[in-house]
């Protein structure tokens, strides 16, 4: 018969907090690289599928300067497979992710910085493409399914969309 002294149960707490804690930064981990690999998604020619997959079946997506608001992988994807068309190459630096974790680790919210540059086509003439560069501030729920996070809602305040030649200080948002 084992008898548990203070010292025990101490030791067992300590190792209970450290494992609530690893488990916190792999959960915090698993959210950027999330964030990351949509972003990845994105520079591959805005691949619909894999970005409708980062997302739960009923999750939501929705940026100010695209005017849209999609809900449910089918929309995502067919978004994406449309956007795919007007921007011919986009490179996203995703950045200064603040991650906040429910304490029940089943639920997250995080913000991110964007600064993307993109070639775009031209609203008026869609033969002719313009360098773009645009920043995007998001703000975006997570949720646990089965051990994986996928996002639960994507939002994107857009700061500026600007033509290369001319800057946000010139054009914030571009025709």
């Amino acid at each position: 018969m084992s008898i548990e002294t203070n010292e025990d149960r101490s030791t067992n707490a300590t190792l209970e907090d450290l494992s609530r804690r690893l488990t916190r930064l792999e959960d915090v981990q698993a959210i950027e690289k999330l964030k990351y690999t949509y972003a990845g998604y994105c520079d591959d020619s805005y691949n619909p599928d894999g970005i409708a997959r980062l997302f739960v079946e009923d999750g939501r997506w929705i940026v100010d300067g695209e005017g849209a608001t999609l809900t449910g992988r089918d929309a995502i994807k067919n978004h994406f497979a449309a956007l795919s068309e007007r921007i011919s190459w986009a490179l996203h630096f995703v950045m200064a992710p603040n991650i906040s974790v429910s304490d029940d680790g089943e639920t997250a919210t995080g913000t991110f910085y964007l600064l993307c540059l993109c070639t775009i086509e031209q609203t008026n003439n869609p033969d002719k493409k313009d360098a773009v560069v645009l920043t995007v501030t998001y703000s975006d729920k997570f949720v646990k399914r089965d051990g994986r996070w996928f996002f639960e809602e994507l939002i994107g305040r857009t700061h500026q969309v600007s033509n290369w030649d001319k800057g946000w200080a010139e054009q914030q948002f571009r025709d």
